[in-house]
């Protein structure tokens, strides 16, 4: 089973309400934890079970499963009945990308990717941070599918995405310690980066370049190219990044990968403002 850090519990338990609230109207408690039930899922780092559920939010099993089939049935929710996991559904995306729609902000990033995918033939994506997770909020894809990611609002460890490298590259060195420093960072392959240090080490390379890239450290046989997106006020708010078979990379073809997703990128951020 997942556990959160203690103060991620306490938020998420605080939400589902406890008990000294057990004099509140029935519906008040219903709306408290079904809105306790969609925090945990869009932060957990991987899809939770209903006992991962249940366990976390202390919600008796008969409550909880109409809790979960009311979620799914609007569409807050999408069940996985192989796996038996349950992830953010489509209605909750469309409402957390029509909250980031802010100055055409997803048109933009779409528009972006979809040009440059196009351009090269390859997949590409669109990452924003979440604490030390990167959530996917737009794909589009290539000739060749060169991807760990299923569906808009996956998540992935920030540490072994470029595009999630990229963002940690914009925090300051006590924001980067509060958020890496005492966790174990997850090993997808033999090619992510595991240690605090090296990883460190690697995103003051990000910085100085300008771009960062990921050869097989999610996925294996693949590689990724990222580069930040910068809004009006100059703040990095997002990463693109494409991705391409491994066996593919040249260094004449690296180039071409950094110039192209810079570059987009770059044109992303002055329609957003940046000057």
């Amino acid at each position: 089973m997942h556990t959160f850090d203690s103060s991620q519990e306490k938020e998420i338990q605080q939400i589902a309400g406890d008990k000294s609230q057990k004099d509140q109207p029935l519906f008040v408690k219903s709306v408290a934890r079904a809105l306790a039930i969609i925090n945990y899922v869009v932060k957990s780092p991987k899809p939770p079970t209903f006992t991962m559920i249940q366990e976390i939010l202390n919600v008796p099993k008969s409550s909880l499963s109409y809790l979960l089939q009311e979620l799914v049935q609007q569409q807050y929710l999408q069940f996985d009945s192989e796996i038996k996991v349950y992830y953010p559904g489509l209605q909750l995306i469309r409402i957390g990308a029509t909250c980031i729609n802010n100055s055409n902000f997803s048109d933009e990033l779409w528009r972006g990717i979809k040009q440059l995918s196009e351009e090269l033939g390859e997949t590409t994506h669109a990452v924003m941070l979440e604490d030390r997770f990167v959530i996917f909020i737009a794909k589009n894809r290539g000739a060749k599918e060169v991807s760990a990611v299923s569906n808009i609002g996956f998540k992935l460890a920030a540490h072994a995405t470029a595009g999630g490298k990229m963002l940690l590259s914009s925090l300051d060195e006590t924001e980067l310690d509060r958020r890496l420093a005492t966790v174990e960072l997850e090993k997808y392959t033999d090619f992510t980066i595991t240690s605090y240090a090296e990883l460190k080490s690697e995103l003051t390379e990000v910085r100085k370049n300008g771009y960062a890239t990921d050869n097989q450290a999610n996925v294996p046989g693949g590689f990724c190219v990222a580069a930040p997106v910068y809004d009006k006020t100059e703040k990095m708010i997002a990463a693109i990044s494409i991705s391409v078979l491994a066996g593919k990379i040249t260094n004449e073809y690296l180039q071409v990968l950094i110039q192209k997703v810079k570059a987009a990128a770059q044109n992303i951020s002055t329609r957003l403002g940046k000057v």
